[in-house]
């Protein structure tokens, strides 16, 4: 039987220093039939000169609205009856397009398969993994797409998901890929099927919107922190104003809905942007009159982890 094509979104804008590890971890899998498409926002460093060294990519370089946008690009580009998202930063585990494959074989009426991931980062020149990620199982769905982490790359998708649920929501530069995520699981047509590997390795750099060791508390990052909660909020509050909710997922947004106006409200403060922290309590007053005991709570477990160390 011949193998599905897979298609492999990449989105880029300015990696050229990490790119070119991106596209051979692809390359590797020794995977018969890939298309690896790849979406820059018009770099302008050395990124085309890496992308150009390889033939076989679908490369387009235009303007974008962000990194989801070129995602959205990507898809609607795909050939593929199986498609990926691979960052320029990150890497796929060795054989996992095969292993991925032999799970839709089994269960071929699902549309989609998620795995593990780990966490690496290099320092002086010597690679570490620095945070492992178990595949998302059934029990604990709406925990890991809501207050988890839910390993948006290690998800491979059958296209027709996209074709059902639809794209994803590129008024969000960072948080539309859990947006997408809780949309599909709400469709209820769409259920990972979880696979015991890990499948995708993300990296940990100062670079990286998500995924670094800058702390909140520094300028540099602490601006970009306000701006992703602020769109975690938002998103979260997209699912709120349904009116028809399943009584679990309401109660997970809700209360991570109050975490989120909390975090947003202490590093805005911090930060001396009182209009933004402000207005992080207003969000969450307005949706959980009880937010201030959330606040407290809160406030009350970070100073216990500061003192002690401990939860």
């Amino acid at each position: 039987m011949s193998k599905p094509l897979i298609s492999i979104i990449t989105p880029s804008l300015n990696r050229a220093q990490y790119i070119r590890e991106a596209i051979q971890s692809v390359l590797d899998q020794n995977y018969p039939h890939v298309e690896h498409i790849v979406i820059d926002g018009v770099s302008t460093d050395r990124t085309m000169d890496v992308l150009c060294g390889y033939s076989h990519l679908r490369v387009v370089s235009e303007p974008d609205q962000g990194m989801y946008d070129a995602i959205n690009k990507g898809i609607r580009m795909a050939r593929g009856e199986v498609i990926g998202l691979l960052n320029t930063d990150d890497l796929y585990a060795a054989d996992c397009f095969e292993a991925v494959v032999e799970v839709f074989e089994k269960s071929p009426q699902s549309m989609a398969v998620v795995g593990g991931i780990a966490v690496f980062e290099d320092k002086n020149n010597i690679r570490q993994f620095v945070k492992h990620v178990p595949a998302i199982n059934p029990d604990e769905l709406w925990y890991r797409l809501i207050q988890g982490s839910p390993v948006t790359n290690a998800w491979f998708f059958k296209r027709g998901t996209f074709d059902h649920v639809g794209l994803f929501d590129s008024r969000f530069r960072y948080v539309a890929d859990r947006h997408f995520l809780i949309r599909t699981a709400l469709d209820g047509a769409v259920r990972p099927v979880p696979i015991a590997r890990e499948l995708y390795y993300y990296r940990r750099h100062s670079g990286s919107a998500t995924l670094t060791s800058l702390d909140s508390r520094t300028t540099q990052y602490g601006l970009l922190r306000i701006d992703i909660l602020l769109e975690d909020i938002v998103a979260l509050e997209d699912f709120l104003d349904r009116p028809v909710l399943l009584d679990e997922v309401r109660r997970r947004v809700f209360r991570e809905h109050g975490e989120r106006c909390y975090r947003l409200a202490t590093t805005a403060i911090y930060h001396h942007r009182w209009k933004q922290g402000l207005n992080a309590g207003r969000r969450g007053w307005r949706r959980n009159v009880l937010w201030p005991l959330i606040f407290l709570e809160m406030a009350y477990r970070r100073l216990c982890k500061e003192f002690t160390g401990h939860d």
